[in-house]
């Protein structure tokens, strides 16, 4: 069977919008990917986001009218981006479709993508992330951790920060979970701008509060997932600790085997360690609030 293939080059303020375009105008699939090889996609920390521009692969079917698809997607969006059509044989198709990035399942529901075209019809969450935006999707193996905790342990209703939440990965799977609300907080402009366009990708918009640390507001949360680092974990811990509800839940990852107990010394004093997961040589460790 013929496919034809059109790939748009466009700001990626534009990608939610572009996208529905794409599948009013008749895609069968639609997948994300990054802006080109030479792009800078995680710049210094503390500047300016580069990566303003994002690309997206469209499949058509071999009778569309992809001169037309063109014309109203330059209608739409100005002549700021790029678009390129080519026709795919059978091998080039499936070609094409193998050199997209692979989705992940994790614990007994999740299903990490980039793809808009991933219908699963088994009872999995599906949660989608703009790979062009040069943040993790879960695969590394401190983020996995946590993952795999909101699958088996997130109680619906529940109230969670991500702090250091980077891609907005964990904030945004435990709202499609069943979390009530969730503030993602980072350090980094180019994290906040990333939690917040794969917040819109996953229509979590509304029950989501993005910013960095100084501006969170007194919060009580139920849940706090920190993947971030021993040293800032240590330095957090009495933050972390009039954060979270009586019998709050804090996760704590992006701690190598040997620093383990140099985490759990500092939050000793306020919580008491209920669980230890270790995958790859990264520990995470699960503790529970103490209020006395």
């Amino acid at each position: 069977m013929t496919w034809q293939q059109l790939e748009l080059q466009l700001p990626a303020l534009h990608l939610p919008q572009a996208e529905a375009l794409l599948e009013l105008l008749g895609a069968a699939s639609v997948t994300l990917l990054g802006a080109g090889p030479d792009e800078i996609l995680e710049p210094d920390p503390g500047t300016a986001p580069v990566w303003t521009v994002t690309r997206i692969r469209a499949l058509f079917a071999a009778d569309a009218d992809l001169d037309r698809v063109t014309r109203v997607l330059e209608e739409s969006f100005g002549t700021g981006i790029s678009v390129v059509a080519e026709t795919l044989d059978d091998s080039a198709w499936t070609d094409a479709l193998s050199a997209e990035p692979r989705e992940q399942r994790i614990g007994n529901r999740l299903l990490i993508t980039s793809s808009r075209d991933s219908h699963h019809n088994d009872g999995c969450v599906a949660v989608r992330l703009n790979r062009g935006l040069g943040f993790g999707t879960g695969e590394h193996a401190t983020t996995r951790l946590c993952l795999e905790w909101l699958d088996a342990e997130l109680t619906p209703g529940a109230k969670v920060l991500d702090y250091g939440c980077g891609s907005g990965i964990l904030a945004i799977t435990a709202l499609k979970l069943g979390a009530r609300q969730a503030w993602a907080v980072d350090i980094e402009p180019q994290a906040l701008e990333a939690t917040a366009a794969n917040s819109t990708l996953n229509v979590v918009s509304d029950n989501l509060w993005i910013g960095s640390p100084e501006r969170l507001p007194e919060i009580e949360a139920d849940v706090i997932l920190a993947n971030i680092l021993a040293r800032p974990l240590i330095q957090l811990a009495p933050r972390f600790a009039t954060m979270l509800s009586d019998s709050g839940t804090a996760v704590l990852s992006g701690v190598l085997v040997e620093q383990r107990e140099e985490v759990r010394e500092a939050y000793a004093a306020h919580f008491l360690e209920l669980d230890e997961r270790v995958l790859d040589g990264w520990v995470c460790l699960v503790a529970r609030h103490l209020r006395y």
